[in-house]
């Protein structure tokens, strides 16, 4: 069984390698590079070392998954034969994601990994960005970023930038979390004597003309009112603060029996809401919804039963139980065999079945309000109505 050794170039030129390391990759006779573009490859080619690129693998495939599955796919058919020392940018177990791969492989496919070292980008960027990171840091790939990945309460280090389209790309995503205005630095090369930082606004991060394999985009952390009011986190405080010992008189003595009546009006409210196609008042009147399960969770956790996050928790299992036609290997062609899934979903879990009374009551319940919202009936009329007809039948 043969070993591919990754090797870790570091992040910046050859004075920040550990001799360790420059020592072992100097020694090596099967020498394979992710990628040339490194500033320690000068020095490589004027030591006179020999080696295999995978560069022009980038060119020949359209994405990075495929690209990554060939690089890999060599190296595991190069270590039938002898063992390999492969060298990558950065330390081997920061986002590298042939790292990953071949790990993963490896026990199946009759070879071992092994990995040296290599200073992490990381250290060099927060140098770089020269901002203590006391309270933590968050890293992220730009290439597979979206929005929930996000937390302006810590200081952001964004890889996988290498020119004004990635830098494009993710400046659509974070403009949705962050002020256009946002100060940011784009760090290239950093560590190196090449190291640049351009400091530049959020909205303008793809103006620079710069590109690099060796970018990245800090983003520090900040205080934005305008998103704690969107974090779940800042919501439950603010209900656990209300039914708190010190909190407000009417919300800290109510009780899930006394709240019982406001989550019908608020769901007639919705209902209302829809029928006038006013999205307004939909986003408004579902935050009352939401007000409600917030308040009913608050008094949940203090009385010690369960909180917001197990309601949030217990209704995202049962979404994806009910749903494996879309989260696991279901096949449905028709209603009748979507129904058949959500049927059999439902007995899995094992709950006693019981009278539908809410849908009677419903249906019921929401023609007379429909005739109350487009006709003005109100329900005493409706009833009235109802009665005289009864009686002239």
């Amino acid at each position: 069984m043969h070993t591919i050794n990754i090797i870790g170039l570091g992040s910046s030129d050859i004075d920040s390698m550990p001799l360790g390391i420059w020592k072992e990759i100097k020694a090596s006779r099967n020498l394979y590079l992710r990628t040339e573009d490194h500033p320690v490859t000068d020095t490589m080619k004027a030591e006179g070392l020999e080696w295999h690129a995978f560069d022009e693998v980038y060119e020949s495939n359209d994405t990075f998954e495929d690209t990554y599955a060939e690089i890999c796919n060599r190296l595991a058919q190069a270590a039938e034969t002898s063992d390999v020392d492969y060298v990558v940018p950065g330390h081997p177990l920061f986002y590298e994601t042939t790292t990953a791969l071949l790990m993963a492989r490896a026990e199946e496919e009759g070879f071992r990994v092994n990995i040296t070292g290599g200073q992490s980008f990381v250290d060099a960027v927060i140098t770089a960005a020269g901002v203590p990171v006391n309270d933590g840091f968050q890293l992220l790939d730009a290439t597979d970023l979206e929005l929930r990945d996000l937390s302006h309460r810590k200081h952001t280090i964004i890889t996988q930038v290498y020119d004004r389209f990635s830098l494009s790309d993710v400046k659509l995503t974070l403009l949705d979390h962050y002020p256009a205005e946002a100060e940011v630095k784009i760090i290239v090369a950093a560590g190196s004597s090449d190291e640049m930082v351009y400091e530049t606004p959020l909205h303008e991060i793809d103006h620079l003309e710069v590109s690099s394999n060796l970018m990245a985009l800090f983003i520090p952390q900040m205080t934005l009112e305008t998103q704690e009011v969107k974090s779940i986190h800042h919501m439950m405080g603010i209900f656990d603060t209300l039914v708190g010992e010190d909190g407000c008189p009417w919300d800290k003595v109510q009780t899930h029996e006394s709240l019982e009546k406001y989550l019908i009006e608020e769901a007639y409210e919705v209902i209302e809401a829809v029928e006038r196609e006013d999205d307004d008042a939909i986003v408004e009147e579902l935050g009352d919804i939401l007000l409600q399960v917030a308040l009913h969770s608050a008094i949940g956790n203090k009385r010690g039963h369960f909180d917001f996050m197990d309601v949030l928790g217990g209704m995202t299992q049962k979404v994806i139980r009910r749903h494996p036609h879309v989260f696991s290997d279901a096949v449905v062609e028709n209603m009748d065999d979507l129904n058949d899934v959500w049927q059999n979903a439902k007995k899995a879990e094992g709950k006693k079945e019981k009278v539908k009374y809410e849908k009677e009551y419903g249906e019921k319940v929401l023609s007379w309000m429909k005739e109350t919202i487009h006709n003005q009936k109100t329900l005493s009329d409706q009833v009235e109505e109802k009665e005289d007809m009864d009686e002239t039948r």
